[in-house]
């Protein structure tokens, strides 16, 4: 978790090693990476966080059976994000191309009938 230290007009950001930070300012990135550490003016940054670590979630369901007795099943989900990238500044999904050529949905192997 990012640690944002207050000063007036400024903040100062501290990544943690488990967390990628990307700083995205008028529409370009100005810094990314993990463990990342810099000065940013709150009204024009906009700033986000992506865990690198696998994270564990504990879940517990509760149930009654037909007979009225209490059940408790217990579980832990782990899960971890596998591309904490975004497309290079100018290129557009192969969806987002079609759909401003006018390709309506259809790719470009398809076939009419």
């Amino acid at each position: 978790m990012a640690d944002i230290q207050s000063l007036p007009l400024l903040r100062h950001l501290r990544g943690g090693p488990t967390s990628y930070i990307r700083h995205t300012q008028n529409g370009r990135v100005v810094n990314e990476g993990v463990a990342q550490s810099f000065w940013f003016r709150p009204l024009s940054a906009v700033i986000s966080e992506a865990p690198v670590d696998d994270r564990e979630l504990p879940l517990i369901f509760h149930a009654r059976t037909s007979d009225y007795q209490d059940v408790a099943v217990q579980a832990t989900v782990t899960y971890r994000s596998s591309s904490r990238h975004a497309p290079p500044s100018g290129s557009t999904s192969p969806l987002i191309r079609e759909a401003e050529s006018g390709g309506a949905g259809r790719s470009s192997n398809s076939r009419r009938c």
